[in-house]
Parts: structure tokens; sequence; C-alpha cells
């Protein structure tokens, strides 16, 4: 398709924060606690996507670092970029009669890209943008050297969008109690991804308390907090299609989606 080589059918979870950043949603601010190698940088890549083609507008992608924000350009953006052919149109719409066009600012076609970094707090506070994703963010600092907090100023960012701004914030957990994405997600509606027991069908998330193996460890299996079944990897597939998100705070405004490591799927 124009939009690239993607499938969410591979990874059901990721459909519903991705609904969330559509101009259809209401839903303004999106908060994803998610573990390493779960799709969630590609979630923030699909939603500049859709932002460049079907929504423009001035976006910015903000990460911890220099470091990493070069890296994001060179091996998550600069490849989509290249497989997308959405993405590539609006870019070379206004690329070939514009020398503006940088490795950290892009026109692209009705709006324009920023990518920045949390150690740049100039830079941070004098841009104007109606989408906000930043990735990683309980490995920015605390506090910047004038004793800003990044987030508030990366929240301000889009204050002239009042009706129509987005936020998505993404992270892996990093330090219980201290960690950033932790707290966003305690403000936020709580979803977690329920699943149906392949016996019983009662809806279930996966929790690290139903493993259970044998005393040799050789083999590892999931019990359902229902009936007690065994349930075997080979049942996670089918599990994982039918599962939905599920509100534990149903009444906050602002998404929070939290999976772990249970339901990464094999292959």
């Amino acid at each position: 398709g124009d939009e690239g080589p993607w499938r969410t059918d591979r990874n059901p979870p990721q459909r519903e924060p991705m609904d969330c950043m559509s101009a259809r949603s209401n839903i303004h601010e999106v908060v994803l606690m998610w573990p390493v190698q779960m799709g969630k940088t590609e979630i923030a890549i699909n939603a500049l996507g859709y932002c460049m083609d079907h929504h423009p507008g001035p976006v910015m992608v903000c990460l911890p670092s220099e470091v990493s924000m070069n890296k994001w350009v060179t091996q998550k953006l600069n490849p989509a970029v290249d497989e997308s052919p959405a993405m590539k149109r609006s870019l070379t719409s206004v690329a070939s009669r514009d020398a503006t066009n940088t490795r950290t600012f892009k026109d692209f076609a009705g709006g324009q890209l920023y990518i920045e970094h949390a150690g740049s707090p100039s830079r941070l506070k004098s841009t104007t943008v109606r989408t906000l994703l930043v990735d990683e963010v309980d490995e920015f600092a605390n506090n910047l050297s004038g004793g800003d907090d990044p987030v508030e100023m990366l929240n301000g960012r889009t204050s002239a969008f009042p009706s129509t701004y987005k936020r998505l914030y993404i992270s892996t957990p990093q330090i219980r109690g201290l960690s950033r994405i932790e707290q966003m997600w305690e403000k936020s509606d709580q979803r977690r991804y329920h699943v149906p027991c392949p016996h019983c069908g009662h809806m279930q998330h996966l929790q690290w308390s139903g493993l259970h193996w044998t005393p040799d460890a050789s083999q590892c299996w999931y019990v359902c907090q229902e009936c007690g079944a065994m349930i075997d990897e080979h049942h996670k597939q089918t599990m994982i299609a039918a599962g939905q998100w599920v509100p534990s705070n149903p009444g906050a405004k602002m998404r929070g989606y939290h999976i772990n490591c249970l339901y990464y799927q094999f292959g």
C-alpha cells in the first residue's frame, strides 16, 4: 500500500493507541508504558506518517539526548520514509523548492516536522506544534539547566491548538517510584490488555503471578485466574487477536496503555 509495508494485525495491542492519535478521535493525550521490543516507537512513527499524509500541521518529535535523537533519525525515521511512499511524497513535494530541509527540521506538504532533544531548552521553548511525540521519556533529565521541567515545557508547546492538539508520551519504565511514565500512567485511565482464556473464555490481563514452572525450570506455563487451566505459548496468538484494552480508572481524560513482556509473540 501507499503507507508502506505495515500490518497492525501482527501486533493487535497497537491498534487502539494509534487510533487515539487520529483526527477522528477526541482523545488529546496518550501515555504508553511498554517494554522494549513491543513496537511502541513504531506507534510514534505511524502517528507521524498519519500526520504528514492525512492531517498535516506542525509536529515535534522529542528524544532524551542528541545521541538518541540522531539514532532515531537514522534507525527509525529514514527507513520509514524510504519504505512509505505517502511520507516520501509529502516530503519531496517541498524539498525540491526548499533548502530548509535538514536532519532535524523538515518542511512537508501543509506542515513542519521539528526533531528535538531534551538537552536543548531554548529550542523546546520556542516551537509551537499541534502534535507532540515524545519517546523514552524516562531517560529525560529531571530538570534542565535552567531549572525547568522538560515535560512541563513540552506540554506547553501545544497551547496554540487547544481543541486539536495531540500528545503521545512513550517509554519503557525504569526506576519504580521515580519513573515519569509511571507517574503519567497513574493519572491516566490505566488501560491493560485483557485476553480470553482459551479454556473458559474469562477475560484477564496477563500478570507475572500467573506464571508457573517445574522445579528445574525446564517447563513454564500460565494459569488462568478463573478456571486454573494451563495456558501454553501456542494459545497466545489467538488470545491476543481476541483481546481488548480495559480501563481501571475510567474517569480520567488521559489515555494510558500498559503492557508487559508476557504479551510477546514468538516469531
